[in-house]
């Protein structure tokens, strides 16, 4: 039996719940989430999601898995390792206790070093390299369509030219003025970043965990994956006591 996905034990948490409890789960967050997520939507594709794209290996990614050759941070084999099984962005993050934005430096230099392809969507690219702080925001935009290259152009000259006159502006509050975007384009896209930077784990939920050195960053991990190794073991165990009592057979 192939191992499951750190996502699917996650989900399958709520699939098993009995329908009356899905039923008050649905309609309470529906219109919570609706509403919160509406502007996202509008500016990331829902049906396109970064989070679920899946890195392919180059055939130089998957010699430098088997040799190693480069020496990169062992972090890079791991989501190599990753990609060869076939897992998106999303599965990566959550299996290996990642930020989203930690995911998305491996994701986007892995790209640079030819590692793995770089995807054919402009616009999933765009947002990994903006959460690993490759591109700014007036190039971020300008890739996922809501501002032209015209545009941008224009935005660049217009902030020299102020910053001439003595006035410095941040390049979205130039092309806020020229009214090429909004104040709610950046606003979300600020949000999203900064929601990038969360840890999600498995059974504990949101955390910030902002080390201030390797060491402690090593030894929260290894504190985490002992936590979840835990977990996982007192869940089969209720399994294996609640399969005695139903009589269910393997």
């Amino acid at each position: 039996m192939s191992e499951q996905k750190v996502s699917d034990l996650f989900l399958n948490n709520i699939y098993v719940l009995p329908l009356w409890v899905k039923q008050v789960i649905y309609l309470k967050t529906k219109e919570k989430l609706t509403a919160e997520l509406a502007d996202f939507l509008d500016l990331l594709n829902p049906e396109c999601l970064m989070q679920h794209y899946v890195p392919e290996l180059t055939f130089k990614g998957k010699r430098e898995l088997e040799k190693r050759e480069f020496g990169l941070p062992e972090n890079f084999y791991i989501f190599l390792s990753n990609c060869a099984y076939g897992n998106d962005l999303f599965e990566i993050t959550l299996a290996n206790y990642w930020t989203m934005a930690e995911t998305a430096k491996i994701f986007v230099r892995s790209v640079e070093l030819e590692l793995v392809n770089l995807p054919e969507s402009e616009k999933n690219y765009a947002v990994a390299q903006f959460l690993a702080g490759k591109i700014r925001t007036g190039e971020v935009l300008r890739k996922l369509g809501k501002i032209d290259i015209t545009q941008l152009e224009k935005s660049i000259r217009e902030q020299k030219e102020r910053q001439k006159k003595g006035v410095n502006m941040k390049i979205a509050d130039v092309m806020i003025s020229l009214g090429y975007i909004t104040k709610k384009d950046v606003k979300v896209l600020l949000a999203f970043k900064e929601e990038s930077r969360k840890r999600f784990i498995i059974g504990i939920g949101l955390s910030f965990i902002k080390p201030d050195n390797p060491s402690d960053q090593q030894r929260i991990y290894a504190n985490m994956q002992r936590q979840m190794n835990k977990l996982e073991q007192e869940n089969r165990v209720l399994k294996d006591r609640l399969r005695k009592i139903l009589n269910i057979q393997e």
